[in-house]
């Protein structure tokens, strides 16, 4: 709240379009809302208008009476969807690129019709990729809106800041009921036994090759492979725990995602059950306690709750309970080649959408450095600056000569949060001069003389010049 207060101080805050959603959205009139802020319905219509800036006065109220994320007032997801925007609007497929201002006011003046036309995007690159699914007869992998089940079940998350309120104080409620002390394993074994009569039953590689777990409905036996570290058996135990115990839950939020069936009803499923069995892990008031007194290092929360680092990574992203809220972290996944395998983005990062991701970035580093932990000082070309904290996890090992597989995570927040996270303390991030400059994707970054760029800038035009070779590949005229 008081990182709120100060930065409601440091600018004027122009948010009518967001104001006027809000009001919208909870049904009031113009008077309505000036009574409860204790201000004439004139002056709320010039708020709305972008005629006044939100005081810091006003934007407090507004948080006190409709109980409001403070982030929200601040642009954080406008940010984000002028970002994806400009990118879509890069794309060679459109003649010439709108101005930064004319996207600036598409977002906020029309969310909407900003939403839609995205979703139109998403559908016409799906179509590109896949250009004879239909002359061919095969099953469509994409929603009625033409995205992937995958991206569906990623903008569920996306909309609620990562935070499910219904399984997380289930998920806590639960854990005290349980009084598992430290090892919630036993007491999860014994209730699938008592409640559900499964039983739960470790089987050697030989007998499950290829799987991590398996449910036998008939049998009532749930199957854990050997090779799962402890902390894999307790969230793989908790995930069926979600899907027998809280099967009403996950059904009724599934249903009220519009998601009945299909792919993205089984998705959102099995994301929501995995979701649970974090937050059963790492119940909400007694996690973000020692988060908070820890300064979110992930090695002691991972051994300070049987958790591995990766699941520790994913928990910090969901702390954004109203009540009680933590740093607001963005989360990152990547393989060797730079594939995104998963993105969240609750601490309001542009990521990209149809690209890879800035070479610049110390993420990659990662699988040069296994194990260690990287951290960077980035700034994006908007102004906006970042902590991030980069390492390498391996995937559950099996069977010689096959070998898990390795990826890089990365999670990160805004500077303005960095006081609260231990892995800013090495580095001088109170100054802009000293983060590395880095873009969302080439083709829109503006970073220029960039030695990493892989392509031009779809926005800016080439200086081009036959006698001359620099340093970096594309150069700005």
């Amino acid at each position: 709240m008081e990182q709120a207060r100060r930065e409601s101080g440091d600018r004027k805050v122009f948010a009518g379009p967001r104001l006027r959603h809000l009001r919208m959205s909870l049904g009031l009139s113009q008077s309505a809302m000036a009574r409860d802020l204790g201000i004439s319905a004139s002056y709320l219509n010039l708020v709305e208008r972008n005629q006044r800036p939100l005081t810091t006065q006003l934007v407090l109220k507004l948080s006190a009476i409709y109980d409001l994320d403070l982030r929200e007032l601040h642009g954080d997801r406008e940010a984000e969807r002028v970002a994806e925007l400009t990118e879509i609007f890069s794309d060679p497929v459109f003649a010439r690129m709108p101005s930064a201002t004319v996207v600036g006011d598409l977002v906020n003046g029309y969310p909407d019709i900003v939403s839609a036309f995205s979703s139109l995007y998403s559908a016409y690159r799906k179509a590109l990729s896949r250009p004879l699914a239909e002359g061919q007869g095969e099953g469509s992998a994409s929603s009625q809106d033409g995205r992937y089940p995958v991206e569906e079940v990623r903008s569920y998350f996306h909309d609620r800041n990562n935070y499910i309120a219904a399984l997380d104080l289930a998920a806590e409620a639960f854990h005290t009921s349980l009084n598992a002390g430290d090892d919630l394993f036993p007491a999860l074994r014994a209730h699938l036994r008592d409640v559900h009569q499964v039983r739960v039953t470790i089987l050697p590689l030989h007998a499950m090759p290829d799987e991590q777990r398996r449910f036998d409905r008939h049998n009532r036996r749930l199957f854990l492979s050997e090779m799962l570290p402890h902390s894999a058996r307790v969230f793989q135990t908790a995930a069926q725990v979600a899907l027998l115990s809280y099967a009403d839950d996950l059904e009724r939020l599934v249903a009220e995602a519009g998601a009945a069936t299909g792919d993205v009803a089984q998705l959102l499923r099995i994301a929501l059950a995995n979701y649970f069995a974090s937050a059963l892990m790492m119940p909400y008031g007694r996690f973000i306690e020692a988060a908070t007194s820890v300064r979110f290092d992930l090695d002691v929360l991972a051994g300070r709750f049987a958790a591995s680092v990766e699941q520790v990574a994913h928990r910090v992203t969901t702390l954004q309970r109203t009540e009680r809220r933590g740093v607001p972290f963005f989360f990152l996944r990547i393989d060797h080649a730079g594939n995104v395998l998963k993105r969240i983005s609750a601490g309001g990062f542009p990521f990209s959408r149809f690209g890879g991701i800035c070479p610049r970035w110390r993420v990659f580093d990662c699988f040069a450095a296994p194990g260690e932990t990287l951290v960077q000082h980035i700034g994006l070309p908007d102004g906006a600056r970042y902590l991030t904290i980069a390492r390498t996890v391996e995937s559950v090992r099996t069977r010689h000569p096959f070998t898990g597989r390795r990826v890089a995570l990365c999670i990160g927040c805004d500077v303005s949060h960095a006081s609260a996270v231990v892995y800013g303390d090495t580095l001088a991030l109170g100054s802009p001069e000293n983060a590395v400059p880095t873009g969302v994707a080439c083709r829109v970054c503006l970073v220029p003389n960039c030695p990493t760029r892989a392509a031009p800038a779809m926005t800016q035009p080439l200086k081009l010049d036959p006698w001359r070779k620099n340093t970096w590949p594309f150069e700005f005229a």
